[in-house]
């Protein structure tokens, strides 16, 4: 106490003299409210009597000799430390010193005349330097109440003391070995960078310049990590920033007073890079090489960014740049990387993260905010995509927060500073989350930017390596990436060139920041990927070509941009375009679509739902992902072992439209579930990708390119967009080359890819939009158990047409029609029967594949699946004559002569289908003794009699005038085939026991009458004689009943035997015939009876007729029978 008491004595009477004294001592800081709380408890630790605290030198004296772990308040220190720089300002002991100290403050001679404060504070600093003793004790009293060093730290007091009084940022104390008195000030004001003014700023990063080299110089980091220092860097030499470096990569490590005063370190780095001497003594060279800082502040600040100068030289590196043919140091390179993994270890060194996501923060990652190992920076990243989701619904829900656009470009920034693509490494989340799958599938040796784009693909392809912590993220970076897409340095690489020749870009196209015009040169290189032929849409260019000297990508640079959109279609949110154009609709359509690829997907499915930009943007790229597959991430993925195992050649050649026709064949000759179909998955986004096509027929890149330019002279006004009316137009035109024996006009490529698109059409319902739209209540129907793989198309044409409805019947006829025609586009036939086809009709004509097929069907080896296709198409023909192109065509004069009334009597009930009767009226001609029918015309009926004796249900007329008994012969136990049934209805017709009256028993009779017309006609017969046929009537000439006679005739020749089976089944046909021509009597004996019966002489001719057949019969007797005398051949036999 003796101590202070003399130190308060002294000032007290230096005061008493002092005529700045008043305004001092008339602010007691006893008195003051930010100190009247701590005063009390100062009263009793330093004993001060109630008389001395309006004493202010008593308290400055108790507060100076506080033990270390006491402290005063905030407030009441800020207030102390006001109070000591007004002392220090005002040289209230200057006086008094040169008093005291006479001669000896010659040794401030130089601050004489300087500002106030400074000569005062030059005199307590060089104290040890007077000869006087009593100079300089005056001197040490002073100094615990002056700052020392003023005259060196008054520029910073002078533009910080608004913001230190704002701020309370007023620190008195100080360590021992402190070397200036406001190591606390400027640490406070340092925390709270954002809040100060400009120049107050400048001088603190002039000050945290000084300190760059050496730590000891930054005092409050110094005194919180020493220890740390201790711990981690105890081998360390000072100096040139090394402990910095040091304790930075131990940040994880170190205490939390010394973490958060690096923390406060690199937050200076960030506002000045100077600031980080490491930096730059590594890239001093580079820095002023390439001019970093010169233009790049834009704020007209003396200070230059890191984020800045880190950008210079990423974009140098980048573009290959050299410094006069010296590369760039590997220094300078490792010392950039360790800055970017620092930055992306902890947001808070980010200013602009800090002030622009502050709100974010609180909201979407409080959990995180305090933990510095890069969560926080990928929690911000997972709450922006997910706002971003959010956004893409019509209604926000209103209690979320939104995530502003100031804190999305805040992290857009960041990860432009940190190249994270180009160096995974240097983000801390991936590199854990992903560092397994890395050691698994992708080679680090090869370069982090190789390591990230291996990432990618197995995140797009669906590998098993890939974790699901790796892919989330791998999308959260990738969501930024995306909106940055410059920044990758091997699409930049590649690309340079083509970005310039091709689309215009300017010199440092990537910089988008600086320049939004170079924002346009990706989707540039995007619509010249593949130079199509057309541009946005074939309105806006009438058609016309481009230019064929246009051009186009090298395809160094082709890959590139394939693999960027191969990566960015895992997401709309990858694609900026996309989500931007559709995002109502996305929010319509695709809601619970979030897996990879799915989203795009979903707009593809609801194309025709889509509208203005949304359509035109998933069209483009729909047309892209048309001829690469692999763009397609649920194709590639859904398919990929599929792809591999059999379009190999396809994949390999990098033909991928090739690929995606051979996944179409594939799916389309293999039925679901038999030996070496594809999996179901597979099979599923084939299908959808199919259907996207019909939207658009540009979205068949190969039809596309083989047909553009048939279209474009065939199909106008106005030009058809749907892929379905396009195919009708050249189907159209071929049909009436064909028609007209014409050179055809389509090209070949063209017409061989049209009949590719037809049997797509025909191989499921959902492929012919027309049919579906037609006759989707009658597969509902009628077809709801048999649906199939085909959609339930064979069903419908199993289907009566009395049971589908009108309209869904037209079409299914034409459908039909279509096949009869082409074979080649019968979907079903070409499927059942594609072994068959190979081995027996390869180079049959298309429209005789059908017939050529059942001339091979009796083979015991054929394929049962075929059988049950041939017969199903037979029945089908069997309806209408249309249906069976080789009939109509031998027909087309036979049909308007013979059957002229049963067209007329179709035509006038305004129906279009004859379901059989123009057939049955042929079979009744063709039947005759001597038919009218020309001979091909006979010869097809003939076919369609024999097809309908083994097929029941290729006899609609039989179908409809013998419904009840053919229920009955089909409840029969062993009547299990078409054959079965039709002798049953025989049997039934030799009995009289049919049941559906005389319309039935005439149709039978005709069906009995034909045998003797063609024992073709007549299989049981036939097979039965096969023997007999052979060994007695191989040369008896096919047709009017010449095969029948002759068996007739062998079996009344007594020395003659047929086989037992043969002369059993020969009898009853025999007797069978004979009951049938009464019943049905041919036209030749009834006619001759009618025009008899009629005729006005009949009496006469009657008697004429009469006695003929009696003269015959008298000649008979004398020499010999009339009857036909067998061949020589078979009585020599």
């Amino acid at each position: 106490m003796r101590r202070k008491c003399s130190i308060i004595f002294c000032i007290s009477l230096i005061f008493a003299t002092s005529t700045n004294s008043e305004n001092l001592e008339n602010d007691p800081i006893a008195k003051h409210p930010d100190c009247k709380k701590d005063v009390q408890v100062l009263q009793n630790m330093c004993e001060i009597r109630d008389e001395d605290l309006g004493n202010n030198w008593a308290i400055l004296d108790c507060i100076d000799s506080l033990p270390d772990d006491k402290q005063i308040s905030e407030s009441c220190d800020n207030h102390v430390w006001k109070f000591k720089l007004e002392v220090t300002k005002q040289d209230v002991f200057l006086d008094q010193a040169k008093e005291i100290c006479g001669d000896d403050v010659k040794v401030c001679s130089e601050e004489e005349n300087s500002e106030p404060g400074h000569f005062l504070a030059c005199l307590v600093e060089k104290k040890h330097e007077t000869k006087s003793l009593q100079c300089g004790k005056f001197l040490s009293q002073v100094e615990n109440i002056i700052f020392s060093d003023y005259r060196i730290i008054s520029t910073f007091m002078n533009a910080c003391d608004k913001d230190i009084s704002k701020l309370k940022c007023g620190k008195t104390r100080k360590s021992p070995d402190a070397h200036h008195s406001q190591g606390g000030t400027i640490q406070c004001l340092s925390e709270n960078m954002e809040e100060v003014e400009a120049s107050c700023k400048k001088e603190i990063l002039t000050i945290a310049e000084l300190q760059a080299d050496d730590y000891h110089l930054d005092r409050a980091l110094y005194l919180a990590c020493k220890n740390d220092r201790e711990e981690f860097c105890p081998r360390v030499q000072p100096g040139d920033g090394r402990v910095y470096k040091c304790l930075m990569k131990n940040k994880m490590s170190v205490s939390q007073t010394c973490q958060e005063q690096l923390v406060r370190r690199q937050q200076l780095i960030s506002q000045d890079f100077k600031v980080d001497g490491g930096l730059v003594k590594a890239c001093k060279e580079e820095i002023k090489h390439f001019s970093c800082r010169k233009g790049v502040d834009k704020d007209g600040k003396q200070t230059v960014k890191l984020a800045q100068i880190l950008l210079c030289l990423e974009g140098k590196v980048r573009d290959g740049e050299d410094m006069g043919g010296k590369e760039i140091s590997g220094m300078c390179i490792n010392e950039m990387r360790e800055i970017r993994r620092e930055l992306m270890e902890d947001y808070s060194i980010s200013p602009e993260l800090v002030a622009n996501c502050a709100a974010e923060i609180e909201h979407f990652c409080a959990a995180t905010k305090t933990q510095r190992n890069g969560k926080t920076i990928h929690c911000l990243m997972k709450a922006a995509m997910d706002q971003s989701a959010e956004n893409q619904k019509l209604a926000v829900n209103s209690a979320k927060s939104s995530f502003s656009k100031g804190c999305e470009s805040a992290l857009d920034q960041l990860v432009r500073e940190t190249q994270v693509l180009s160096d995974w490494q240097a983000d801390p989340v991936l590199e854990d989350a992903c560092d397994e799958v890395v050691a698994a599938a992708c080679d680090p040796k090869q370069g982090s930017d190789a390591v990230m784009s291996c990432l990618m693909e197995q995140l797009s392809k669906g590998s098993d390596r890939m974790t699901t912590q790796c892919s989330e993220v791998l999308m959260q970076v990738h969501y930024f990436l995306a909106r940055e897409i410059l920044i990758d340095e091997h699409l930049y690489k590649s690309c340079n060139k083509d970005a310039v020749k091709v689309c215009n870009g300017a010199p440092n196209w990537h910089q988008t920041e600086k320049d939004p015009r170079n924002q346009l040169v990706f989707p540039c290189l995007v619509r010249n990927l593949y130079a199509d032929d057309y541009g946005e849409d074939d309105e806006d260019t009438d058609g016309k070509k481009n230019d064929e000297n246009e051009p186009k990508l090298s395809e160094e640079c082709t890959q590139e941009v394939e693999r960027t959109l191969r990566q960015r279609a895992m997401s709309v949110q990858l694609h900026p375009e996309i989500e931007e154009d559709c995002r109502n609709f996305l929010h319509t359509f695709c809601t619970t679509h979030t897996k990879p690829g799915e989203e795009l997907g979903c707009l593809q499915e609801n194309f025709k739902s889509l509208e203005g930009d949304c359509q035109k943007t998933v069209s483009k790229y729909t047309r892209i992902e048309a001829k690469n597959p692999f763009l397609h991430p649920i194709i590639s993925k859904a398919c990929s072992n599929l792809i591999e195992r059999k379009c190999g050649l396809e994949a390999k050649a990098q033909d991928g439209s090739g690929v995606m026709e051979c996944l179409v064949r594939h799916k389309m000759e293999h039925a679901l579930g038999s030996k070496g179909a594809m999996n179901t998955k597979c099979r599923t986004v084939v299908e959808q990708w199919q259907i996207l096509t019909l939207q658009d027929w540009r979205f068949s890149f190969k039809f596309k390119e083989a047909c553009k330019d048939d279209i474009r002279e065939h199909c106008t006004e106005p030009r058809p967009k749907k892929k379905q009316d396009v195919i009708e137009c050249l189907v159209l035109a071929v049909a009436s080359d064909t028609a007209e024996e014409e050179k055809h006009r389509i090209k070949k490529a063209c017409r061989a890819e049209l009949k590719f698109e037809l049997l797509q059409k025909h191989s499921n319902v959902k492929l012919d939009p027309v049919l579906e739209e037609a006759c989707g209540a009658d597969i509902e129907k009628f077809c709801e158990k048999e649906i199939g793989e085909d959609g339930g198309l064979e069903c419908l044409k199993n289907k009566g047409h009395d049971n589908l409805s009108r309209k869904c019947k037209k079409v299914l006829f034409q459908e039909e029609k279509e096949e009869a025609e082409d074979n080649d586009i019968d979907f079903a036939l070409m499927r059942g029967c594609k072994r068959e086809i190979k081995e027996h009709c390869a180079d049959e004509d298309a429209k005789k594949v059908l017939q050529c097929l059942k001339d091979f069907s009796d083979d015991s080896n054929f394929d049962l699946k075929c059988l049950k296709v041939i017969g199903k198409r037979i029945i089908q023909h069997a309806k209408d004559y249309r249906l069976n192109p080789s009939l109509a065509d031998s027909c087309k004069r036979d049909i308007p002569k013979f059957c002229g009334d049963v067209l007329n009597k179709i035509n006038k009930g305004d129906e279009d289908f004859y379901e059989g009767h123009v057939i049955a009226c042929l079979k009744q001609k063709a039947i005759q003794k001597h038919s009218k029918l020309s001979d091909q015309c006979r010869k097809e009926i003939m076919n369609t009699l024999s097809d309908s004796a083994k097929i029941v249900d290729a006899d609609p007329v039989l179908e409809q005038n013998c419904p009840n008994s053919l229920a009955i012969c089909r409840n029969k136990p062993n009547v299990d085939t078409g054959m079965k049934i039709n002798e049953c209805l025989k049997e039934m017709f030799e009995k009289k026991t049919l049941v559906d009256g005389e319309l039935c028993n005439k149709h039978l009779a005709q069906i009995i009458e034909g045998t003797g017309a063609d024992i073709h006609a007549d299989p049981v017969l036939h097979n039965a004689c096969a023997v007999d046929l052979r060994k007695f009537c191989r040369d008896v000439p096919q047709g009017e009943g010449r095969m029948f006679g002759c068996l007739v005739s062998v079996s009344r020749e007594e020395k003659f035997s047929l086989e037992p089976e043969c002369k059993t089944v020969l009898t009853k046909r025999i007797e069978m015939y004979d009951l049938a021509v009464k019943v049905a009597p041919l036209e030749s004996a009834q006619e001759l009876i009618q025009s008899v019966m009629k005729s006005p002489h009949r009496n006469y001719l009657v008697s004429t007729g009469m006695m003929f057949l009696g003269m015959v019969f008298v000649f008979g007797l004398c020499f010999g029978r009339v009857t036909k005398r067998l061949r020589n051949e078979i009585k020599n036999r």
